[in-house]
């Protein structure tokens, strides 16, 4: 162990046990469970000091009973003690002293905050952090955390919306940034190229056995932003009632234009891009496609209109679409490039004209696309 690691393992035990000595002060007269808790935390992190070398990994194979005390201190609703729990548990996930089964604990109990509507800025800084620093959070856990930012994405106060909004992306990219390095850390390894079309058609709400863990789940939130941008319930991300179109488009685009790798090298990510995420940009340019404006008469109703931020989060779509992924969707960019022309028509409004053009001019200065 580096002397700079001994330094910072013997940082962070100083600071737990000044954590559980404040969390002990706080709870001694309405919360004695807390107080006890604390105590004995403090004694049980003595006992590993005293008897390991390596004070992380010790840390970690005692980690759900050192959180104990902090996961008592969050269920008591106390303002105070919540903002000792939260900081003490936020420098656990730092130093990367958890164990998979504490972090789902985590999970939870910022899951019960956030339905308390307590300290949702801190509920927000402590997910992020957990699913950002390491990959011990996986799975229906990594479902939780993430829909713990959709869901305050949408919150009334706009300090926490806006936030949760920024977590969000940064949240969904770090699930897709899991698959390239657990691609590079297989690189050596035989990957099973087995899979059958057939075979994903037949089982589309699961996901494919032939996926590494992070695969897996970066394929099943993919699937769902799918889902929920055309309006149907989520299968991975439960507890989500509610998406904007807008906002799950920019999520789709942002992973379309960030990871191709992904999309490129699993065949079963390939698969979601012809079946979920095409369809979907075509169904949702149809009233776009049938509008027709007439300067005469008092204009259509609203609901027929094309709607300006969604057609141009849909068009940036489709230029990452033909622009990185036309090797493998050709027939669906010849749709899109046809689709892009008849938006020129001169019945079209003319934002809708120039957004269209944009993205063709775009297209048409990249010469490997010409050729």
């Amino acid at each position: 162990m580096a002397a700079a690691d001994v330094v910072s393992a013997k940082k962070l035990v100083e600071n737990l046990q000044t954590d559980l000595r404040a969390l002990s002060n706080e709870a001694k007269k309405k919360y004695p469970p807390v107080k006890e808790a604390a105590e004995a935390g403090i004694l049980r992190i003595r006992t590993v000091v005293a008897k390991n070398k390596d004070i992380i990994p010790a840390l970690i194979a005692c980690s759900g009973e050192i959180m104990q005390p902090f996961l008592l201190g969050c269920d008591t609703k106390n303002l105070r003690i919540v903002q000792i729990c939260l900081a003490s548990i936020q420098r656990l996930i730092a130093k990367q002293a958890l164990s998979q089964e504490a972090g789902s604990n985590v999970v939870n109990m910022l899951w019960n905050l956030m339905d308390c509507g307590i300290e949702d800025l801190k509920v927000l800084q402590t997910t992020l952090v957990l699913v950002t620093t390491s990959t011990v959070v996986r799975g229906n856990a990594l479902a939780r955390a993430i829909v713990i930012c959709f869901r305050l994405h949408f919150s009334k106060d706009n300090t926490v919306s806006n936030t949760a909004s920024a977590i969000v992306q940064q949240v969904v990219c770090t699930v897709f940034e899991r698959v390239l390095a657990e691609d590079a850390a297989n690189a050596a390894g035989a990957e099973d190229h087995s899979i059958h079309q057939n075979s994903l058609k037949t089982n589309s709400r699961l996901p494919p056995k032939s996926l590494r863990p992070c695969a897996t789940d970066a394929y099943l939130l993919f699937q769902d932003l799918c889902q929920l941008v055309n309006a149907e319930h989520p299968t991975w991300l439960l507890g989500l009632t509610e998406m904007s179109r807008t906002f799950g488009l920019e999520l789709l685009e942002s992973i379309l234009n960030s990871f191709p790798q992904v999309f490129l090298r699993h065949k079963e990510f390939s698969f979601l891009l012809k079946e979920r995420v095409c369809p979907l940009v075509i169904k949702l340019f149809s009233p776009s496609l049938k509008h027709k404006q007439n300067l005469m008469s008092t204009g259509p109703l609203v609901g027929d209109k094309p709607y300006f931020p969604l057609n141009m989060r849909l068009l940036r779509v489709v230029s990452v679409l033909i622009n990185k992924y036309y090797s493998i969707l050709v027939t669906e960019s010849e749709i899109f490039l046809s689709l892009l022309v008849k938006f020129l028509e001169g019945d079209k409004p003319m934002w809708q004209r120039i957004l269209a053009l944009e993205v063709l001019h775009k297209l048409c200065v990249q010469l490997k696309l010409l050729r």
